[in-house]
């Protein structure tokens, strides 16, 4: 499908934080607790083009804005699964469309997802404050989904921030793993992230500018930033439970879905070569999708593979579509 630049332009607007200004965007679920689904109207961003732009089809068929309702009263056969969403990113976008997918009658899960680690002064852009400190409120938003439902496990998804919160609560937070059962995380920077090669400059001058980093990252209101980093907190956390026996909590099914194609965080900064993690690259299955970090969010290739790792069934065939590749 052709699109131009303004197309391509208000796709990406549609998707990310910044899409809405203040007064216009409803305030999201922090976490714990339930909200109402707050969609705006669609957008119809079909133009008129010149420029070959893949754009999966779930971003120019649907409203982007706005997640469903996180119903306690929702029963199913299935675990309930908890959605955590990227850094910048709140429940009404980033993996939105994939709790919309999951949530229909057609899939029979029922889903829930909130905001984490927002300033009260944008409680619209979450994951930029103390991963340790979120960490803390998506173990109580986990505590709350199963007390309320009644069901035995909760399944976790999360992309990218929200991918590592959703290996490092179940590691840091007590009592947490034996809540989860899947987690299925989707480019999680779980060995440092790299951030397209802008790490490296911090190591320009060894430990002496390695260490500004923090301040810095403080200073733009984004501890989560450089805890990420190679060195930082939550990078730190991980290299410490690989040396004392795994990353992967006893109990839980993990599963890794990376894409080869992503430059943000690039696969070998995702996978975790341990017993009982199964690491899974897109383009073994669709080898024709170049899928970027922002887009595993949004291909419904990648929705399908989550799918089949919930429901620990990878038989299943299903028609692949070229992801966008940011």
């Amino acid at each position: 499908m052709a699109f131009t630049s303004r197309s391509l332009i208000a796709v990406l607007a549609a998707a990310t934080t910044w899409s809405l200004p203040a007064a216009a965007r409803p305030n999201p679920t922090p976490c714990p607790g339930a909200g109402a689904s707050t969609r705006a109207e669609p957008l119809d961003i079909r133009d008129t083009t010149d420029i070959a732009v893949n754009i999966p089809s779930v971003l120019t068929e649907s409203t982007l804005y706005g997640a469903p309702p996180n119903d306690f009263t929702c029963k199913s056969a299935r675990n309930p699964v908890v959605l955590l969403h990227g850094l910048s990113a709140d429940r009404e976008v980033d993996l939105n469309l994939l709790q919309r997918e999951l949530s229909t009658p057609e899939r029979g899960y029922c889903t829930f997802s909130a905001t984490y680690g927002a300033w009260p002064l944008t409680p619209w852009i979450g994951g930029l404050t103390d991963m340790t400190e979120s960490a803390r409120d998506i173990a109580a938003f986990i505590r709350e989904v199963k007390e309320k439902t009644g069901a035995d496990k909760v399944d976790v998804v999360g992309h990218s921030e929200g991918g590592v919160q959703a290996l490092y609560v179940p590691l840091s937070q007590p009592g947490i793993a034996a809540l989860v059962d899947h987690v299925v995380a989707l480019g999680p920077a779980v060995h440092g992230a790299d951030y397209f090669g802008f790490t490296d400059l911090w190591y320009v001058g060894g430990d002496a500018t390695r260490a500004l980093a923090k301040p810095f990252s403080e200073l733009i209101f984004c501890p989560a930033c450089e805890q990420m980093m190679p060195d930082g907190a939550i990078t730190d956390a991980f290299d410490a439970a690989t040396a004392a026996g795994g990353i992967k909590q006893e109990g839980n099914n993990v599963t890794v879905i990376m894409s080869r194609s992503d430059k943000l965080v690039t696969p070998d900064v995702s996978e975790i070569d341990e017993a009982g993690v199964r690491n899974v690259f897109v383009q073994d299955t669709c080898p024709d999708d170049r899928v970027g970090h922002a887009g595993l969010a949004w291909d419904k290739s990648v929705w399908r593979l989550v799918i089949n790792a919930l429901e620990k069934n990878d038989d299943v065939v299903f028609e692949c579509e070229e992801g966008l590749e940011i």
